[in-house]
């Protein structure tokens, strides 16, 4: 059996590589699309279809969105083909060819209602929720509708869930990138020239595409190099990480955390908690690898464990920077000014009997640790030494937040080191925000136990070596 990419309708494009300005067109054109996209990794054209873009994948390895291209009107019986070709595509590599594009110049007219149903459903109608009976019943019209074209209905769920249908003229692709570069790139005030010469090295890139991987990074590097006008605001731009369920495009950098902020939090386990930090490393891994920008903008709308988590993950030790949005205001932790002052008052109570394993709480504005250190005899810790940072100070701007950082940083190594523990249990009440940007510092401190009120008691959550 021959294998699939080395199959005759795979190699066809790249052996006959001239003929295929329309698909060059729509890739270049669209280089500053993709570009936008923080999940995007690479292309390569003529591989298994005529281009293939690929996203990270949480877990290891990519998603691919392919590509078939065809400079004209497809009949019905070539629509369908294709599809049918999709779909073989992605039985093969179900994880790996998840998405499919088919191009062309024109669709046949009827077939018109089908697709606005497509767009629609997809576009503004991801607003309803998922068990929306609106929703559900314009799933079933798309259904039906497919049908009645004569497809079966396996077909037409495949289509709904995995096919988008795009018309694409190559009339004028020198001005379609300018405005592409524009629409998805908006903070780049680029010159005519510098976006003339960027466009330029985008069709250099994408003619080398079918010969292999044309990466992130080497457009990035061809952006930088053709406008040095803005190289400087490019390597500060953020990285954004949406810390939800992902929509049917995969071109934001995402990882569903709903599951760590919710009710059932304490019930996931250490094991789940692990897990979670391994793929928010693999995202991390991802961003250090596709790309020389290192600032990550999050939100920090999250429950305590999970915000220091998110952090200690994409840490200053890790190379990172982080833009951090919280309550309409961003705060960045590459800005290292502090306020004066001092922020925290410490008290440390000295244990009864020494140990390996000792307890701290950090609370502001409301000022008390009382409720920690009751919690702390139902986890055997009541023994252990205590250390206790409270405040009734609020964090206004990023010098204050780096003065609260710095000084429970050092409370805690100095804690660690003073009783030579192997293990600090930490309970943090404040905001959000504060969690973060401690867990963003929090190297040198040792193992570290941390722990969510749930309701009317403290719960463990996630360790951090």
């Amino acid at each position: 059996m021959t294998a699939t990419v080395f199959a005759p309708q795979a190699m066809g494009g790249a052996t006959a590589r001239g003929g295929f300005e329309y698909q060059d067109a729509y890739l270049m054109e669209h280089l500053p699309q993709f570009l936008s996209c923080g999940a995007f990794s690479h292309v390569v054209s003529e591989l298994v279809g005529d281009i293939e873009i690929r996203y990270f994948r949480p877990g290891g390895g990519y998603y691919c969105v392919t590509y078939e291209a065809k400079g004209y009107q497809l009949s019905k019986v070539e629509l369908w083909k294709e599809v049918a070709d999709f779909k073989s595509m992605h039985e093969k590599a179900f994880d790996e060819y998840v998405q499919f594009v088919l191009l062309c110049s024109n669709f046949v007219g009827e077939y018109q209602s089908l697709l606005n149903k497509l767009e629609r459903y997809r576009g503004p109608a991801i607003a309803l929720n998922a068990d929306s009976r609106i929703r559900a019943e314009a799933e079933t019209d798309i259904l039906d509708t497919i049908e009645k074209l004569g497809q079966t209905r396996d077909i037409a769920r495949f289509v709904i869930d995995r096919v988008s249908f795009v018309q694409y003229s190559d009339n004028n692709v020198d001005a379609g990138f300018g405005t592409k570069l524009e629409m998805h790139l908006p903070l780049l005030d680029m010159t005519r020239q510098e976006t003339a010469a960027f466009r330029a090295k985008c069709k250099q890139l994408v003619d080398t595409s079918v010969k292999g991987v044309v990466s992130r990074k080497e457009i990035e590097a061809a952006l930088v190099d053709s406008a040095p006008s803005v190289a400087a605001q490019w390597r500060a731009t953020s990285s954004v990480l949406l810390l939800g369920p992902a929509g049917f495009e995969l071109g934001p950098l995402a990882l569903d955390v709903t599951a760590f902020n919710g009710p059932g939090r304490g019930r996931l386990g250490q094991a789940a908690w692990d897990q979670l930090q391994r793929s928010l490393v693999e995202v991390g891994d991802f961003l250090h690898s596709s790309r020389n920008r290192r600032s990550v903008r999050l939100s920090a709308k999250h429950r305590m464990s999970l915000a220091c988590l998110l952090g200690y993950c994409f840490s200053a030790t890790r190379g990172f920077t982080l833009a951090i949005e919280h309550n309409d205001h961003l705060y960045d932790t590459s800005v290292h000014e502090r306020a004066s002052g001092q922020f925290f008052s410490v008290q440390e109570d000295s244990p009864t009997t020494p140990g390996l394993e000792g307890v701290a709480s950090i609370s502001f504005p409301n000022g008390s640790n009382a409720d920690v250190a009751a919690n702390a005899i139902a986890f055997g810790l009541d023994r252990s030494p205590k250390l206790s940072l409270v405040s009734v100070a609020v964090v206004t701007d990023i010098a204050s937040l780096n003065t609260a950082v710095c000084e429970a940083k050092v409370a805690l190594a100095e804690f660690r080191g003073r009783h030579q523990l192997q293990k600090v249990h930490l309970f943090v009440k404040a905001p959000a925000i504060f969690a973060m940007a401690l867990g963003y510092r929090l190297n040198g401190v040792g193992r570290i136990q941390l722990y969510d009120w749930d309701q009317t008691k403290y719960i463990a959550t996630v360790q951090l070596d």
